[in-house]
């Protein structure tokens, strides 16, 4: 099963999205959000809701459903 942090990753690679363009776009450093998508802080509800606009996925897909690592990955 995988986790939220591995599905994050993987929506970004899918869309050519750097960390820094992602951590821009949510407004906080790099390395904020390198330590967010590693696992080792929390995305706020926000910022979990701009995520979902950003890769165009529901949000509960992205932290709660791994079924959608199997579509991502199949590309």
């Amino acid at each position: 099963m995988r986790n939220p942090n591995f599905i994050l990753k993987a929506l970004r690679t899918k869309h050519q999205y750097t960390q820094e363009y992602v951590a821009k776009y949510l407004n906080i450093s790099e390395t904020t959000y390198n330590r967010k998508e590693n696992g080792f802080s929390e995305f706020t509800i926000a910022e979990a809701e701009q995520l979902s606009i950003l890769f165009e996925t529901p949000p509960t897909e992205i932290f709660f459903n791994q079924g959608v690592t199997k579509c991502i990955t199949n590309i």
